[in-house]
């Protein structure tokens, strides 16, 4: 097989007004040479692998194929209409808001939502076509409707057949070996039959599996299962902080029997299991089912995220963009990643980075927040979408599931769109797209991901229920999506008992930096045209500074720049402080259950990780790659040893949280409740390191060691009592330590609760995992001391890109925070409370800069510096 390729772009137009929008290039032409050999073979095909959306392709003026799917991937037979020499080839693209319309008005009925809200400033009828549903515009982003060539086009030729496709599924087998299930689809030219052999070979040992078939058009599926040998030790795949992530090659290829046609692919996989246990988490069927997550067998708490596109024009993004953001997920010991359904399916590259970094993909298919046809030619379309993406994306270890769509059954069922009008008709339409349609092909093309129908959903309960449940939001069935806006953030009081959030967020505003790329000197400011064009959330901008309110006392100072710069970095405390409180009461609620069953949360995953572009959105690593305070609280909430305080009517309750490391499930044995206890052969520091005095006692199951815990005034930086606790941890997440916080205060001689705080550590406060509790908001603390903090040293650890760096204060400093404006990188921490009088970091610089230029660019600034 030989291959001739064209590149891949998108062409567009842009502006830097508010008004700017995106216009494609309505005809893209290239013109291609064929030589004789070229011409010689049998089988010549034009394969696009996307095309954005509705596209006309012609060859030499003749018609070829016309398309209206941008997921789709179109191979096309170009031979009939090819000469020797020069071709002509063209793609011309219509407008998708302009076929959207079409499709809408030719529709026998409404398919709502017809427009966005006029906040989003939009497009309409974006769920009556197959393309990234964001590009119409959303909450968080802007209507750029794009058009064009999005992905790879390339010219294929071969005499008898070509592989089409290659997929493997890996699965253990009763006896504790491997075997790897394939797939091979070959392209058969209509009416022809060929000959020839299908060899699988896997890599490291040799071993391999071969067949000799017949192929015609219609039998052109190969399925091969390879049985490794039982004295083969697999390495399995783990996600993020539970162990390696073993990757292996595996091979396919294609002989002729006359051996004048060979062709071949490559796989990278990966050994691992999946299974979603949606089990009665008691005795009491009323109290609902668990839905959790086993990896290899072992459950796995769900720390992670949401993504989006990270870009309007998906053509920017570049693999080191994306290995960039997905190792700042990795880094803040994040194990998974739900792509959500109204983007797009993401690029080889995502999923290989996901496979290499071990971060586990919650794959939505590309349906969001809408009702959608069910008409044949749309159902038509969806098929070979939905065919195509899963064949895509199975094989890659980093896959964890497949969900139908997000949000849709929760819109039908509260009636979002007003589909209460008719709620027989847009509940058929739902069945029969979801599970009539994409649930049976799913299936059959991946037997080893879990499949849900929405996300949220109530999983098994929402099928039981006729496929959209009476209320897909409970507690205590699947996942939730929640979002408390005015609500006190900092009160985990405020938040459900899932068991699971795979959504939740609150907004923050990007840095200056950031902002400075898109806003003139004028737009500087929360009130400004630009920031209100900007912020695409109904009253997100009051919210936000109502936010503020709830926690904090607005920034006063007099010049209107830094007033805004002061205004940027309280709205990122807020965000930090929420997704802190709102995460640990989550991981807090693993093991228990209360009285109506609710509990047993086995995921956390906040909205969202990117962004599209700069404004204010529910991000925590902004346009850029800059991170946001709520990135850097997120590497401590999702430690692997977590200490986290809250208070409960007037009482101070500390629980210590452990995960990374191998878990089973047993249930209690008189309440048959479910509790996630740690494997007696694998004690504490399996894998993440040593935790302090966790070393393995006779009969413990746990890390055991000690919570030290002081009583500190915000005016002085010695503590005014100390106390400690030994705990013992027999299960992931126990309740280590309560006390009366009035007793607390009166022992501390601490006069009243604003004056004080808590603060907590197991040995080592410098390195060491630490926690601190405000016993007030910071709206009310009494006693800060505006804090002098200055950097005492700067050492070159690797040469212009990691440093050392020693900072000190002369009071105590919350929210210290540190920033590099010209110069990207991150610190090892930011945004913390400073305790002690001096405290060591390190600098990672994502470019090459010297100790000079690192130095001059850095500031400091905390709480005490926004107030004049």
């Amino acid at each position: 097989m030989t291959t001739t390729s064209a590149t891949a772009g998108l062409v567009w137009l842009t502006g830097r007004t508010a008004g700017y929008s995106m216009v494609g290039r309505s005809v893209t032409e290239d013109v291609a040479t064929f030589s004789s050999q070229m011409m010689s073979m049998a089988n010549i095909k034009l394969v696009c692998e996307g095309l954005d959306t509705f596209a006309t392709v012609t060859i030499n003026g003749h018609l070829v194929a016309e398309t209206n799917n941008m997921f789709v991937k179109y191979v096309m037979d170009i031979k009939p209409y090819l000469k020797l020499g020069e071709n002509s080839i063209s793609v011309s693209f219509k407008s998708a808001v302009k076929q959207a319309a079409i499709l809408a008005s030719n529709h026998s009925y409404l398919i709502p939502p017809a427009c966005p809200v006029p906040q989003y400033k939009g497009e309409c009828h974006v769920n009556m076509v197959r393309k990234e549903q964001c590009s119409f515009s959303w909450d968080w982003g802007p209507s750029f409707p794009t058009q064009g060539i999005w992905r790879d086009i390339y010219i294929e030729s071969f005499n008898k057949t070509a592989i089409r496709s290659f997929t493997a599924e890996t699965l253990k087998d009763t006896d504790g070996s491997w075997v790897i299930d394939t797939e091979v689809l070959l392209d058969v030219p209509e009416g022809e039959t060929v000959e020839g052999s299908v060899k699988i070979r896997f890599d490291v040992t040799g071993m391999g599996s071969k067949q000799v078939h017949t192929l015609t058009s219609n039998n052109n599926k190969i399925k091969q299962r390879l049985q490794l040998d039982r004295d083969f030790v697999v390495q399995e795949w783990w996600p993020n902080g539970y162990g390696a992530q073993h990757l292996y090659q595996l091979y396919a290829f294609f002989t002729s029997s006359d051996g004048r046609t060979i062709s071949a692919k490559k796989l990278t996989i990966g050994f691992k299991t999946v299974e979603l246990m949606q089990d009665f988490v008691s005795g009491d069927p009323k109290q609902g089912r668990s839905f959790l997550l086993k990896i290899n067998g072992v459950p796995i708490f769900l720390k992670g995220s949401n993504w989006i596109p990270a870009d309007s024009f998906l053509e920017r993004v570049t693999k080191e963009r994306l290995r960039n953001l997905l190792q700042s997920a990795r880094d803040v010991h994040m194990n998974s990643m739900r792509v959500w359904g109204g983007g797009v399916y993401e690029s080889e590259d995502f999923y290989e980075l996901a496979d290499e970094l071990g971060i586990l993909i919650w794959q939505d298919l590309m349906f969001g927040c809408a009702m959608y046809p069910s008409d044949p030619q749309f159902l038509s379309t969806v098929s070979d979408e939905i065919s195509q993406q899963v064949k895509r994306l199975k094989s890659h270890a980093s896959l964890l599931l497949w969900s139908g769509n997000n949000e849709n059954e929760k819109a039908l069922r509260q009636s979002w769109y007003n589909t209460d009008v008719n709620f027989t008709l847009y509940y058929k339409d739902y069945v029969t797209l979801y599970h009539d349609t994409i649930q049976p092909i799913v299936q059959s093309e991946d037997s080893t991901h879990p499949f849900i129908m929405s996300s949220p959903s109530n999983g098994i309960e929402s099928l039981q229920e006729g496929f959209v449940a009476k209320e897909p939001w409970s507690e205590l069935y699947g996942d939730i999506h929640d979002y408390r806006y005015m609500d006190p953030f900092f009160d985990p009081s405020v938040y459900r008992v899932p068991r699971m959030a795979s959504e939740y967020g609150l907004q923050s505003l990007p840095s200056y930096e950031t902002l400075a790329e898109v806003y003139a000197e004028e737009d500087m400011d929360l009130c400004s045209d630009m920031s209100e064009h900007r912020q695409h959330h109904p009253l997100g901008n009051v919210q936000l500074m109502a936010e503020v309110i709830l926690y904090l006392n607005l920034p006063n100072s007099p010049d209107r720049k830094q007033k805004f710069k002061d205004t940027i970095y309280v709205t990122q405390i807020d965000q930090a402080i929420a997704m802190k409180t709102e995460t640990e009461h989550y991981r807090r609620w693993q093991n228990r259950l209360d009285e109506s069953g609710r509990g047993n949360t086995m995921g956390a995953m906040y909205w969202q990780l990117n962004d599209i572009w700069q404004a204010p959105t529910w991000s925590s690593i902004e346009y850029g790659g800059k991170w946001k305070m709520l990135q850097y609280f997120a590497q401590h909430f999702f430690s692997p040893l977590l200490i986290s305080p809250y208070e409960e009517s007037g009482m101070a309750k500390v629980y210590i949280c452990v995960d990374e490391i191998k878990l089973h499930v047993t249930r209690h044995p008189h309440t048959h409740h479910l509790q996630f206890v740690p494997n007696p052969q694998h004690k504490a520091g399996f894998l993440f390191g040593d935790m302090v005095n966790s070393n393995p006692q006779p009969h413990s199951l746990g890390p055991k060691g000690t919570l030290y815990i002081s009583m500190y005034s915000w005016a002085s930086m010695e503590p005014l009592y100390n106390w400690t606790q030994e705990y013992q941890m027999n299960v992931t997440s126990q309740l280590v330590f309560s006390a009366n916080i009035n007793n607390m205060l009166h022992q501390a001689d601490c006069i009243r609760r604003q004056n004080c705080f808590l603060f907590y550590h197991l040995g080592n406060p410098q390195n060491g995992p630490t926690a601190w509790q405000a016993l007030s908001t910071f709206s009310a603390v009494i006693g800060l001391k505006k804090a002098k903090i200055q950097v005492t040293n700067i050492i070159t650890v690797k040469k212009d890109q990691v440093f050392n760096i020693t900072i000190s204060t002369s009071a105590i400093a919350p929210f210290v925070w540190l920033d590099t404006p010209g110069v990207q990188g991150r610190f090892s921490d930011n945004g913390f409370l400073m305790v002690q009088r001096v405290k060591h970091l390190q600098y990672f610089a994502w470019e090459s800069v010297d100790q000079n230029k690192l130095d001059g660019s850095l500031t400091i600034k905390s709480l005490t510096d926004i107030y004049y």
